[in-house]
C-alpha cells in the first residue's frame, strides 16, 4: 500500500535541499519541542532518518522510539543516524500490514499521507490512530495546496517524477486535515513553510 522510495534513497536528501532548501527539515523540527520527556514515540515513514538526529539534539536520552519505514534502502541510511542514548527499534515494513499492540505517547508522520489516495488514507489513518494514547500528541508535516497555481504545478511535477521512479502511484493530495477533524483531534499549533506549500501541524488526540 505504502510508497517505496528505494530508487530515490541515494539522492532524496540532496534533491529536497535543492528544491526546498531547509524547509522540509525545519517543518519537521518545528513542534518537536512539544514532546514530553521520556515519551514513547512512533515514527512512520521516516525516510532517511534525519528526524532521529533532530530529536536526539533536543532529547539525547530517555526516549523510546519505534521507527517504521518500508524502504530497505532508506532504513539503511536511518540506522546510521546519531540517536544519542535514545532507545530505537527499527521496523522495515509497510504500515498498512504492520500490527502494533503498543500505545504511544507521540506519533510523528512527515510527508507520509501525500503518498496515499483518499481511499487508502481512510484505511491507514485508523490503524495509526489506534496506536496513539488518549490525549497523545500527533505531529504531522506535509504539503498543502492553498490556491496559487505554482503549488499545483510543483505538486504535479513531483508526483510525475516519483511515479517514474516507481515510488508513488497517486496523483493528488488526500484531505488529511478533514480526516484529523473527523477523528476529533484538537489542533494545538500550525506553522506554514515554503510560501504555505508545506505545513507543520501539532494535534492532540481526544480523551475518548
Amino acid at each position: 500500500m505504502s510508497a517505496n522510495y528505494d530508487n530515490a534513497s541515494w539522492f532524496y536528501e540532496r534533491l529536497s535541499k535543492l528544491v526546498f532548501g531547509n524547509a522540509q527539515v525545519n517543518a519537521q523540527e518545528y513542534f518537536l519541542k512539544l514532546i514530553p520527556t521520556g515519551s514513547s514515540i512512533l515514527i512512520i515513514g521516516g525516510g532517511t532518518g534525519q528526524i532521529l538526529e533532530s530529536i536526539a539534539k533536543l532529547y539525547p536520552s530517555e526516549l523510546h522510539i519505534t521507527y517504521v519505514e518500508i524502504s530497505a534502502n532508506m532504513m539503511a541510511l536511518s540506522r546510521k543516524r546519531n540517536t544519542a542514548e535514545n532507545d530505537v527499534v527499527y521496523i522495515t515494513q509497510d504500515i498498512g500490514s504492520l500490527s502494533l499492540t503498543q500505545k504511544f505517547d507521540v506519533i510523528i508522520t512527515a510527508f507520509l499521507f501525500d503518498n496515499f489516495s483518499t481511499q487508502e488514507l481512510h484505511k491507514i489513518f485508523p490503524r495509526i490512530h489506534q496506536c496513539l494514547k488518549p490525549e497523545g500528541l500527533w505531529l504531522n508535516t506535509d504539503f498543502q495546496l492553498t490556491g496559487p497555481i505554482w503549488q499545483k504545478a510543483m505538486l504535479k511535477t513531483m508526483y510525475y517524477f516519483f511515479r517514474v521512479l516507481n515510488a508513488v502511484k497517486v496523483t493528488q493530495l488526500p484531505d488529511t486535515t478533514k480526516t484529523f477533524i473527523n477523528y476529533r483531534y484538537e489542533l494545538l499549533g500550525q506553522k506554514p513553510f515554503y510560501r504555505n506549500f508545506i505545513t507543520a501541524n501539532a494535534y492532540k488526540k481526544s480523551r475518548t
